[in-house]
């Protein structure tokens, strides 16, 4: 699964203004969500780009954003690719050819890069405006796909008047950026639109937007960082995510926020899967398939040389997906085991899944000293094999075995030893 999922993470605490207010948890969110990916998800960390503070301006942002999406020739059509910002949203007045009509002024809504409203050559920065991102995405989609998910832990509307909660509230006043400003930087920023594009906006068809709050409402964070983040990681973290829709996630996540703030989403809204259907792989290194037999128990595919043991206690899963939650939930002893599998008994009575998976105990396997013993008694079954194949005049050593240099003599010894399994179980005890 990760080698199909790209992203690009921002966050920022600190700002170079001196007039916008620092954070405190939006830089450790960042780091959160990229140890999720790397860590659960198994996203190379190649794939992964992030930019924190100082170094998240807006022309770092625009340039990774063109690099390492855009113009990556390795991200295929269909490809999950995450958009994530963690930091203070802010607004501007609309320049007056940003609509069609003339007279209507409006608010922009954007996000407040490293440099938001600080000065430079050609005029202020005004961060990234709502519609040069989805500009960008539009551009995306059309050589990637629609499976991007744009994730805003942010928001765009100010506090009440002397909020006491003024210090952990992700927006930001712009005090010396002018509505011109919106249209400089290397994102396209059209002119004259029917429409005030806004991040909480429903018509998009090129991806999927997840803000922190509601329109007109605020996004805070905490100890624990920001509440859209922590709520998101908490859940992705405790259900089965390859088995869980998009709907039913959100509503998770709604419910860890609590009711002072609630995540909004707009957008492509993915009807299976996150993120439009991960293909989440198989972990076939850790886990094994089991077969369940009304008689015989149930059989599992390891045995004495995978280090399995009479009397063990394998424990069984109900899938074997990476990066999706998957505890136990039941456990298996061990009655009989053979070289390559064993059969068992589950320890309850209670209802399992009619396809279950059996963990592959760690550091379980086959010694030095035992590798050796098997090698031994492989060869003498080998030796034994070709001797009475031969001529009784000819005996037959290992020196054989080990000088045979024809093809045919080579395909008999492996034919040999194969054969020889059944006689290998009672040295492995």
């Amino acid at each position: 699964m990760g080698s199909r999922v790209y992203a690009v993470i921002v966050g920022i605490d600190q700002y170079k203004s001196g007039d916008i207010w620092n954070l405190e948890a939006c830089v450790d969110d960042a780091k959160s969500m990229k140890r999720w990916l790397v860590d659960d998800l198994g996203v190379p960390k190649h794939q992964i780009a992030m930019l924190i503070n100082e170094r998240a301006t807006k022309q770092n942002i625009e340039v990774t954003l063109n690099t390492h999406l855009l113009n990556n020739s390795k991200i295929e059509k269909g490809d999950a690719i995450l958009i994530y910002f963690a930091g203070h949203g802010s607004t501007l007045k609309a320049p007056h050819d940003w609509l069609l009509e003339k007279n209507l002024r409006c608010n922009v809504e954007v996000l407040c890069t490293y440099d938001h409203d600080t000065k430079r050559p050609e005029g202020r920065i005004a961060g990234i405006s709502a519609r040069a991102m989805h500009t960008f995405i539009h551009e995306l989609s059309k050589l990637k796909g629609n499976n991007v998910t744009l994730m805003l832990d942010s928001c765009f509307t100010s506090p009440p008047p002397h909020s006491r909660d003024r210090s952990c509230i992700r927006w930001t006043s712009t005090s010396k950026a002018v509505s011109e400003d919106l249209y400089h930087g290397q994102h396209l920023c059209p002119r004259l639109q029917k429409r005030n594009e806004s991040f909480y906006s429903r018509h998009w068809t090129t991806h999927t937007v997840i803000t922190a709050c509601k329109p007109g409402a605020t996004a805070f964070e905490g100890k624990e960082g920001g509440r859209l983040t922590s709520a998101f990681l908490e859940t992705v973290r405790s259900v089965a995510l390859h088995d869980t829709s998009f709907s039913n996630l959100l509503e998770q996540v709604r419910r860890r926020m609590g009711e002072g703030q609630s995540l909004h989403c707009s957008g492509v809204k993915p009807e299976v899967r996150l993120f439009g259907a991960i293909p989440f792989i198989q972990d076939h290194g850790s886990f094994t398939p089991v077969q369940f037999h009304l008689r015989k128990g149930v059989r599992i595919e390891l045995g004495s040389l995978h280090g399995i043991e009479k009397g063990g206690e394998l424990s069984l899963h109900a899938h074997n997906c990476v990066g999706s939650r998957n505890p136990a939930i039941a456990s298996i002893i061990v009655q009989q085991v053979y070289p390559t599998w064993c059969l068992g008994r589950t320890k309850s009575s209670s209802f399992l899944p009619k396809h279950c998976w059996a963990r592959v105990p760690h550091n379980r396997g086959l010694s030095n000293y035992r590798l050796r013993k098997v090698f031994r008694a492989m060869l003498h079954s080998a030796v034994l094999h070709k001797s009475l194949s031969r001529p009784a005049s000819r005996s037959v050593s290992i020196s054989d075995i080990k000088n045979s240099t024809t093809r045919s003599e080579l395909i008999e010894t492996a034919e040999a030893i194969l054969a020889s399994k059944p006689l290998l179980a009672p040295l492995m005890k």
